[in-house]
């Protein structure tokens, strides 16, 4: 059987929560007297693995462990999520590659239980064949879960793309052979990066249907 594959990121991509993320970590940084971010400046700083992002917030690990700080920031990006919606275009564009019998599957740093928990009570779990996120709250590489997803298939992929935010999202797509394509209304400000001419950068997820390359 040969199947077309579109994985998806969450955070971002699908789910606008930037937001969301900003204000539970400025609690985190007021309560140690430390410099606040604004959506800019985290858009520039916010990184993969994420422990690098935290030492370049000021945290220092030898005081207080990333584990530690995990919980702390989950338990405030719980609160503060709540009220994230999904980017615009989301539902068209998983529609979109409905239509063109892609499968669909998300593909997330996130842990397992809190990603089916987001994407279920935003009402968009029927267009997923499968929800990959991690058995943690580090928010690790992607990338295992990627590759085992696709070793482990009994099907060959006729086409595979990945949709991210990030420039992780872009080492995930290459790591497994995809086409990739960024959205710049996540969580990162794409301009810093260098990725290679074929990725397709778009402004948001309205552009994916006026892609001729996607079909």
């Amino acid at each position: 059987m040969r199947v077309k594959q579109v994985f998806w990121d969450w955070n971002g991509t699908l789910l606008n929560d930037v937001e969301a993320c900003v204000e539970a970590m400025n609690v985190m940084l007021r309560e140690r007297n430390m410099a606040s971010l604004d959506i800019d400046n985290y858009k520039n700083i916010f990184t993969f693995p994420v422990q690098d992002y935290y030492k370049i917030l000021g945290f220092d690990f030898e005081k207080e462990s990333f584990e530690n700080l995990s919980v702390e920031y989950i338990d405030l990006y719980k609160k503060f999520s709540k009220g994230s919606r999904l980017q615009i275009g989301v539902v068209d564009a998983l529609k979109y590659y409905q239509r063109k019998d892609y499968k669909q599957i998300i593909l997330s740093a996130s842990e397992q239980y809190s990603l089916e928990n987001q994407v279920r009570e935003r009402g968009i779990e029927q267009y997923f064949d499968s929800i990959l996120g991690l058995k943690n709250i580090y928010a690790k590489s992607k990338v295992d879960n990627a590759i085992n997803f696709i070793n482990n298939s009994s099907v060959i992929f006729e086409k595979i793309v990945l949709i991210g935010d990030t420039y992780h999202d872009y080492e995930v797509a290459k790591a497994i052979g995809a086409d990739c394509i960024l959205v710049e209304n996540g969580h990162q400000n794409l301009s810093l990066f260098n990725v290679e001419k074929k990725t397709l950068i778009i402004k948001d997820l309205n552009e994916l249907i006026e892609c001729e390359t996607l079909a």
